[in-house]
């Protein structure tokens, strides 16, 4: 059904076309009968009798002016079609700015109106495509920068430990040529395992910077949600929590853990392994870039139907133009995503994605006082 206020179809103005076309071609052919008398100086019955000889000649010139004219009548839908095709060819050619320009309201209108349309939706979606080419191109050359440094490090060390340790292999009396210290085996034994010590920690940065980019593919993918199962939030937390704790002591960092009785068996549905990989990521940040604060705080809450786990430190705050972008995708501000930490700013987001994967979200505030990144999670009451 045509809506009001709406141009005649365009079916409608071809029809008028034709009809006008006709009616001004039979206008034309009885004005030239009624002048042929006085133009060919004859009887008007020689006139007739010539009509009746010739009146295919009326009927192919009155098809050619009725064409003639319905073509003139319908010269601009023409053009607007035209004009559609080449737009649709241009669009297909890969130039996704053309547009038809077509504002009227018939089939023509509506027609061109749909074709900008799927212009813009390609032309977001190229734009879309070009820049996740642009940040994949920028994470592949972000991670080769990383592990380029490691590896470097790592053929340093290890060759340096062959050096203290080749002489060892080869008897006294050709390590007493090269160093006539008594006590020279054993310095070289502890240069070569201070070299083996750091061969392991850069292995160790490789191995890291290896599983980051692993998960944050995967997460990707969203096949994770097939291992969703329900389970008590803090339960993990404390098992995430005593894995570190090595790790604070080493750094001189106080644990402090608070929770509410109503939250202790509140339970949330979603991968085990993905929540603890978030709550760890969560809890290597703070220690990172809060270890000079002395104190880790986890909080534990229930906020309407969703757990709150809060975990601050009390480090140097981050920079206000920082915070709204610490969870971006290798976003390196000048605190939270130092390149000179090891950090390629994927810790963080994979904390983001694994948060949306499960129907939560992510916050963070900092101020001198405190540094806080909140997860919030939906409580699974399926149970309850």
């Amino acid at each position: 059904m045509k809506k009001k206020g709406k141009l005649p179809g365009i079916r409608a103005k071809f029809y008028v076309a034709i009809a006008l076309g006709m009616v001004l071609a039979g206008l034309s052919i009885a004005a030239v009968q009624s002048a042929l008398p006085f133009l060919s100086g004859s009887a008007r019955e020689q006139v007739a009798h010539w009509e009746e000889e010739y009146a295919w000649v009326y009927f192919f010139a009155f098809a050619l002016l009725a064409l003639s004219f319905a073509s003139l009548f319908t010269r601009k839908l023409i053009r607007r079609i035209e004009r559609m095709g080449e737009t649709a060819e241009a669009i297909g050619r890969g130039d996704l700015t053309r547009r038809t320009g077509e504002r009227s309201g018939d089939e023509l209108g509506r027609l061109a109106q749909h074709i900008d349309e799927m212009a813009g939706r390609l032309e977001v979606s190229g734009e879309r495509e070009r820049q996740a080419e642009a940040e994949k191109d920028a994470l592949i050359a972000a991670l080769s920068h990383d592990m380029r440094t490691p590896l470097s490090s790592l053929s340093g060390y290890l060759e340096l430990a062959e050096l203290r340790l080749r002489p060892l292999r080869l008897g006294e009396e050709a390590y007493s040529g090269l160093r006539s210290s008594a006590n020279a085996p054993e310095t070289s034994i502890g240069e070569a395992l201070r070299c083996i010590e750091s061969a392991r920690r850069k292995t160790g940065e490789l191995k890291n910077h290896a599983e980051q980019l692993l998960d944050y593919t995967l997460l990707g993918k969203g096949e994770e949600r097939n291992n969703f199962v329900s389970f008590e939030l803090e339960m993990l937390l404390g098992q995430v929590l005593a894995d570190f704790l090595p790790e604070l002591q080493s750094v001189g960092m106080r644990l402090e853990r608070h929770a509410p009785v109503e939250a202790a068996g509140a339970k949330v549905r979603g991968n085990p392994a993905l929540l603890a990989r978030m709550l760890g990521n969560l809890i290597e940040n703070a220690i990172r870039y809060g270890s000079a604060g002395g104190l880790l705080v986890v909080r534990v809450g229930l906020k309407k139907n969703e757990i709150m786990i809060e975990i601050a430190n009390q480090g140097e705050p981050i920079a206000a133009e920082d915070l709204p972008r610490v969870f971006e995708r290798l976003y390196t501000g000048e605190r939270s995503r130092s390149v000179s930490t090891g950090s390629r700013g994927l810790g963080l987001a994979i904390v983001r994605e694994i948060a949306l994967l499960h129907g939560g979200r992510t916050e963070v505030r900092s101020s001198t006082h405190e540094t806080c990144f909140t997860i919030l999670l939906p409580q699974d009451l399926s149970q309850a």
